[in-house]
This record gives C-alpha cells, structure tokens and sequence, in this order.
C-alpha cells in the first residue's frame, strides 16, 4: 500500500485534498455552516503559507545533509557490508533515490502551497476572499499529506536501521 502510494504522492495528495475542499464547498452551498470573517481568513491563509515554508526549509535541511553525507560514503562490498555504517548501505541502494525525490517533490509542494496562498491573499478582491477558505482546507490536507509522508520515509529508514541492528 505505501509503495503504491510513493509512486503517485503528489497526484494522491492534491486528488484528496482538492475532493475534501469540494465536499466543504458543496456543503457550504447547499448546508447552513458559516465562514470565519475575513479578517480570519486572511490571518490562516498568511499562516499556513508561512508553515508550509517553514517545513519546506526543514525538508531541505534533511535534504541537503542526506546529500552531504553521500559524498564521503563507502561503497559497500561483499566483503566488508558488515564492517560499513548502514547510512553507507542506504546510499548505496535505490532507496537513497527514491527518499531523495519524494523529499524534493515534498518541497515543491509545500513552496507551491506558500506562494498561492500569499498570491491569493494579493489578489483577491473583497467579495471573493471567502474563497481562500476552501484554499486553506488544500493547504492543511497538503501539508498534512506531507508531513505524514516524510515521517513514513524516516521511520522506513529507522526500520531499515533497527533490522541491521539485530542482525
């Protein structure tokens, strides 16, 4: 199931979210709920866009030590595997990969959530700034989704540790 998920995240991701926002639209249309002021809207949509960078610099830390420790690795061997640091074996193997593209594409998903939040808080004009409540409902699943995601990857990277440790 989570490989099946890794091959699709951000289709996967943005499908749910853009459907979970649909479903409160249509409810908002045909139901009697009532949106938060506009003031409010405003203050969510600056702070989930502000989150939503933040975590993008947090992925990209990991992200750029990963890499960095990839440059000094050891190649592992038949011969000395079981004398080489596990970070060693998983740069060696297409996990590192794999990590490495989810990591990038989680980054571009969450800029890409920041910079429409902020260009909607721009742009829109008094009348349609309810609008940014649906937005918001995206960008907390997205951000959600995302953070799920990389602590899937690291706790598949810990098993990966915690297997090699009992060997």
């Amino acid at each position: 199931m989570v490989d099946w998920y890794f091959k699709r995240t951000l289709f996967i991701d943005y499908t749910l979210s853009i459907l979970i926002s649909l479903a409160a639209y249509y409810c908002y249309l045909h139901c009697e709920f009532t949106l938060p002021k506009v003031e409010t809207l405003l203050s969510i949509t600056g702070e989930l866009s502000t989150i939503s960078l933040t975590f993008a610099g947090f992925i990209l830390t990991l992200l750029t030590i990963l890499i960095t420790f990839k440059t000094g690795a050891q190649v592992p061997t038949d011969e000395n595997q079981h004398l080489v640091p596990l970070f060693h074996i998983f740069f060696s193997t297409p996990l590192y990969f794999k990590t490495i593209m989810l990591l990038k594409n989680a980054i571009k998903s969450l800029i890409v959530i920041a910079m429409v939040g902020y260009v909607l808080k721009l742009t829109l004009r008094d009348q349609n700034l309810v609008f940014l409540f649906f937005f918001d409902i995206i960008a907390v699943c997205i951000i959600t989704l995302t953070l799920w995601r990389n602590l899937t990857i690291l706790s598949l990277i810990l098993s990966l540790q915690k297997g090699r440790s009992e060997n």
